[in-house]
């Protein structure tokens, strides 16, 4: 754990019960900062997809010109013969988000990412992971032995205090405290990526 802390607002104490199941992968921040998660009680453990760090970050590259680039999208198939052509209504709910998935995967190939692996990390009793807050990551379900009635999880979070003071369109503190799931409407790439892999999809119902 860290020394001090600015405020308790970014140090968080979750409490796991014997029926707990595993969370959802998500990133802690879409912003560059860091995770702790500190084990208390007992061992404890986190799933880490491994891989997706490299990748979330070409996103956060591309994302600046996402919209840039599924137009240029856009005004190809409506060039082609014969023209492909969609309403707004149709083009903003279904055809762009999957328009940025092709690209953004066309850019992961370009650059060699690899297929994603979940790795399960032991975090050992008093001790401390860190991760970078857009490293996609899991809790895991109950590891509990015989007899423990809650498990405690220290959590703390970390970012530049002078991300607010850049100059970022719509960016505000709540969007540094905020998790995000990896089935969102721009990290969704990340997703199908780990969809895709050699051994199968590593999400499934």
């Amino acid at each position: 754990m860290p020394i001090s802390l600015a405020s308790t607002d970014k140090l968080a104490a979750l409490k796991a019960l014997p029926a707990a199941e595993s969370q959802s992968f998500h990133v802690d921040s879409p912003e560059p900062g860091c995770s702790g998660v500190t084990a208390f009680e007992e061992d404890q453990y986190i799933d880490v997809l491994f891989g997706a760090f490299a990748a979330t970050v070409v996103l956060q590259e591309l994302r600046v010109d996402r919209k840039q680039a599924t137009e240029l999208a856009r005004s190809r198939l409506a060039a082609l013969t014969p023209p492909f052509a969609c309403s707004d209504e149709e083009w903003e709910a279904i055809l762009e988000p999957r328009a940025w998935e092709f690209l953004v995967h066309q850019e992961l190939k370009a650059r060699g990412a690899k297929d994603f692996e979940v790795v399960r990390v032991r975090v050992e009793k008093n001790k401390t992971i860190v991760l970078d807050s857009r490293t996609p990551h899991a809790g895991t379900p109950w590891t509990g032995k015989p007899g423990c009635k809650r498990l405690f999880k220290g959590h703390f979070y970390g970012f530049r205090e002078d991300l607010l003071k850049r100059n970022r369109v719509n960016l505000t503190e709540k969007d540094e405290l905020t998790t995000v799931d990896l089935c969102d409407n721009d990290h969704f790439p990340i997703f199908s990526w780990a969809q895709r892999g050699a051994a199968g999809p590593l999400f499934a119902q």
